[in-house]
């Protein structure tokens, strides 16, 4: 391993790397910024009028969608909110329905919608087949040891209201959360019920 005076760009050299990658000291400073209240920025954005215009056929005004493919946004994280938008906007989450609508936001406007769903209110979760509660109930707290699978509430929490970095998936649509169970592994851990 070279040593860093012995690198052919010398010691100024990696100073200027560290700054083009957005590291301080060798910390990496740029998710620090990417993590930052959404309330900053979304200051003069009108998010009614623009969840009227772009979000409220699916998700509704309130942000608590009816229809299985869509979650309800109602009380989740404005961060949280933030950062799925992003990550649809970049890629790392797959969404043909949201990536054309969310390539379209502005940084402002993510904010200010993210801001707006966070401070909805979530509605009750329907109960659609009353026999696959208590089996329901187990998965949630325990998980399935025979497959290796943790329980919910490990991650979202005893009530499922998520905990810093994972979603409130209470109350949530059950046919969203049955697809979003249904996408492969890597893409369930990072998006199950963004809602």
């Amino acid at each position: 391993m070279r040593n860093r005076s012995t690198r052919p760009d010398g010691p100024r050299g990696a100073v200027a790397r560290r700054r083009r990658l957005g590291l301080a000291g060798g910390i990496a400073i740029g998710p620090f910024f990417a993590l930052r209240s959404t309330s900053a920025v979304a200051a003069d954005v009108d998010a009614a009028a623009l969840v009227k215009e772009s979000c409220a056929a699916r998700h509704t005004e309130t942000g608590n969608s009816v229809p299985p493919p869509f979650p309800k946004l109602a009380g989740l994280s404005p961060d949280y909110l933030a950062k799925q938008l992003r990550d649809v906007i970049g890629g790392s989450r797959k969404s043909e329905i949201m990536q054309p609508i969310a390539t379209k936001l502005s940084r402002k406007e993510i904010a200010a919608l993210a801001r707006y769903y966070g401070a909805q209110r979530r509605t009750p979760g329907i109960v659609t087949d009353p026999t696959l509660i208590s089996a329901g109930v187990v998965l949630f707290t325990e998980g399935d040891r025979e497959r290796g699978v943790p329980g919910c509430a490990c991650c979202h929490g005893t009530d499922g209201v998520g905990a810093p970095g994972y979603p409130n998936i209470a109350s949530q649509n059950a046919g969203y959360v049955y697809l979003q169970l249904q996408e492969p592994a890597t893409a369930s851990a990072r998006t199950i019920a963004a809602g």
